[in-house]
């Protein structure tokens, strides 16, 4: 059994920052806007027996006047059985109030000295509403995914939360990773009625990553900042935060589970959920089980108690996904550190960074002792020191998070050969071509490199270089067609024999002394030869299937007669080929062909899909929806995703396909299995 360790540091430093920032006298001047007193005979026998749980006898249904909220979640496999289940939560209230709403308006207005005349008062009408919407306890909630039952969630607690550990068929995943669940509620009810189910696979990496102050701030030092940051200011994400968390995304990709931890109540649900959805990676929000009827709740809510919290949401986290690689990321105002380093003790192994930000803007407010040196190394104690990083710059946490995935590769930088000298690639201009190839592999490392379909005239030289009365140099025999690579006294052709010098210098294969890939270069090599032989070379053959110095017109109805045969298959033969080395245990963790980690292989099968695409739209358009080849499309969306792939694909230097390899012409534009 896991040992459990505990620090009073945390405790001390939230009590004494609250006495520090007046929060008890902040809270004594916020009302109570429970309805229990008020409520009717009816009521208060369904808040009673709502105490009994799962076993209440007496469940109701969701009403017209209803507001439901179904939470996103987060899937797995269970440890005995194998199959698939998740924790199902959803929250009733009533859409109206008992209390006077223009009150609990009054009283968030007056404590942020905000005048009834500024026309941000609305907004706080509108942000408090979830706090004043009376708790319908006991209520039971039916929700459904496509080709599954209908679940039945609840009845819920007196808190009008239900908790549910539901089983899921196998069919309801058909490859997806997010499933859609929606509630059937009477017309009239509202709410979030609709929740995404993110499928985990048992392996693979996860983000847990606290939201106040960490993501959004929240200013949680400081009662008045923790009103206006929820009730009146627009939601305003931590400085770098965004970039930093889509920088961590392109690397461990679609397939890594993301868990945001807040120590706010059921009743911000809504709001943070927006708040995630406009700036940061879809992910499970883990708020604390309360629904609040008191506004100084919520701010003790976010001030006491917090590394429990976080420790106990960790341990569920855990009991899912115990084999998963998990980055924990936080800051300095709450109890992060010290939650962290609790469940890196607690389970050896399973988190792998903690990246901590120092607050040390307005949401600092506070005791100064958050941010001492003494403090993180307390919290820490017994981690190693490489595991756990403090940051101001989000920027400083890119090259850890990128080591960290790529242990045995050399990042991707700007190109620092043994020659210290500009690759230069020389190719045709008007068509992206074989010589795609070579550019993506040195876009995506970010290499300085010249390519003459960039150069007025370049043309030339490509020319010069194959010409017949070209018999090269001391050192280099003449290249027989481009691409051409010259680097220093080295040109090279071939577009394999050029991904081969690159791969190694450009971080793009795993290093030699890789002990876990032994021999990568080679096993990278055969996929790369691969996709170029099946999705390249046969795909030009579709439309030259006689002779390459035909025009197409002269060869026009034995292209018709390959293209067909192409489509039927050829085509599935490769995809199919590619999807089983993606499903297979060399592919490793992500999207990736080998070993875990994106290569030149993966970079190469992109450009052949990108150009089949563009030349049997139809073909490769039901290839993707008939759901058979899953894998390889995610493979070629998260190439597009890679941040300098991106960029270079909106830029001018990706040229438009025209009449290079992958060509289109409606005649050989078959449907599947080669039909018209």
């Amino acid at each position: 059994m896991a040992t459990k360790y505990k620090y009073n540091n945390a405790i001390d430093m939230q009590r004494r920052t609250r006495e520090e920032r007046r929060f008890d006298e902040t809270e004594k001047d916020l009302p109570d806007f429970s309805p229990f007193p008020s409520l009717t005979p009816t009521e208060k026998i369904f808040s009673l027996l709502s105490s009994f749980g799962k076993r209440n006898p007496l469940p109701r249904s969701v009403s017209s006047q209803d507001a439901v909220w179904l939470l996103d979640n987060t899937a797995y496999r269970n440890e005995t059985t194998g199959k698939w289940e998740a924790e199902f939560i959803a929250a009733v209230f009533s859409q109206y109030s008992s209390c006077t709403v223009i009150d609990a308006v009054n009283a968030v207005a007056g404590n942020i000295n905000l005048d009834e005349k500024d026309p941000n008062y609305p907004t706080i009408e509108k942000r408090i509403k979830p706090f004043l919407q009376d708790i319908k306890p006991g209520v039971q909630v039916y929700a459904h995914q496509k080709k599954s039952k209908p679940m039945r969630l609840g009845p819920g607690g007196r808190n009008g939360i239900s908790n549910d550990i539901i089983s899921l068929p196998e069919k309801a995943v058909e490859g997806k990773l997010l499933v859609p669940t929606f509630a059937k509620v009477p017309k009239g009810a509202d709410g979030v009625l609709e929740m995404q189910t993110f499928y985990a696979e048992p392996e693979g990496w996860g983000v847990i990553s606290d939201i106040d102050d960490t993501i959004k701030v929240t200013q949680t030092s400081d009662p008045v900042g923790i009103l206006k940051t929820t009730f009146l200011d627009t939601p305003e994400p931590c400085h770098g935060m965004p970039e930093l968390y889509k920088f961590i995304h392109s690397l461990v990709q679609d397939t890594s589970s993301w868990f945001y931890l807040s120590a706010s109540p059921y009743n911000l649900y809504p709001f943070l959920r927006d708040f995630r959805q406009q700036y940061y990676p879809h992910g499970t929000i883990i708020l604390r089980d309360a629904s609040l009827t008191s506004l100084a709740g919520l701010l003790s809510t976010l001030t006491l108690g917090t590394e429990d919290y976080k420790v106990d949401r960790m341990e569920k986290i855990h009991s899912w996904l115990p084999k998963r690689k998990m980055i924990c990321i936080g800051d300095s105002t709450q109890s992060d550190p010290e939650a962290y380093g609790d469940i890196y003790r607690q389970y050896p192994g399973w988190v792998k960074l903690i990246l901590i930000r120092k607050v040390e803007d307005i949401a600092a407010i506070g005791i100064e002792a958050k941010n001492e040196p003494e403090r993180f190394e307390k919290a820490f104690k017994g981690i190693p020191r490489d595991v756990w990083h403090v940051f101001s710059d989000p920027t400083e946490c890119e090259k850890l998070v990128r080591d960290l995935y790529h242990p045995t590769m050399s990042a991707p930088k700007r190109q620092k050969s043994s020659k210290d000298v500009p690759y230069e690639l020389l190719y045709w201009p008007g068509i992206p071509g074989r010589g795609e190839h070579v550019r993506l592999a040195l876009e995506e490392a970010g290499a300085t490199y010249t390519d003459t379909a960039q150069i007025e005239n370049g043309v030339k030289e490509v020319l010069a270089h194959i010409d017949q009365g070209n018999v090269g140099d001391d050192l280099n025999p003449p290249p027989f067609a481009p691409p051409i690579l010259r680097h220093g006294d080295l040109l090279i052709s071939q577009t394999p024999n050029i991904l081969l010098y690159l791969g190694p210098r450009l971080g793009l294969v795993p290093s030699e002394d890789d002990e876990e890939h032994p021999d990568a270069l080679y096993k990278i090599n055969q996929l790369a030869l691969t996709a170029l032989d099946g999705l390249s070379n046969e795909v030009h053959d579709t439309h030259h299937p006689i002779a390459n110095s035909l025009y197409y017109e002269d060869q026009k109805e034995e292209a018709k007669r390959r293209s067909k045969d192409f489509v039927k298959e050829r085509l599935p033969k490769f995809l199919g080929y590619f999807e089983r080395v993606l499903q297979g245990k060399a592919s490793g963790d992500g999207p990736w062909l080998y070993g875990g980690r994106l290569t030149y292989a993966d970079l190469v099968l992109f450009q052949c899909i990108d150009g089949t695409k563009f030349a049997f739209r139809k073909a490769m358009s039901a290839a993707e929806k008939e759901g058979k080849y899953v894998h390889v499309f995610k493979l070629y969306d998260a190439v597009k995703e890679r941040p300098n792939i991106k960029e270079y694909l909106a830029s001018k230097r990706r040229q438009e396909y025209s009449m290079g390899i992958y060509r289109y012409y409606e005649e050989l534009d078959f449907g599947p299995e080669g039909r018209d």
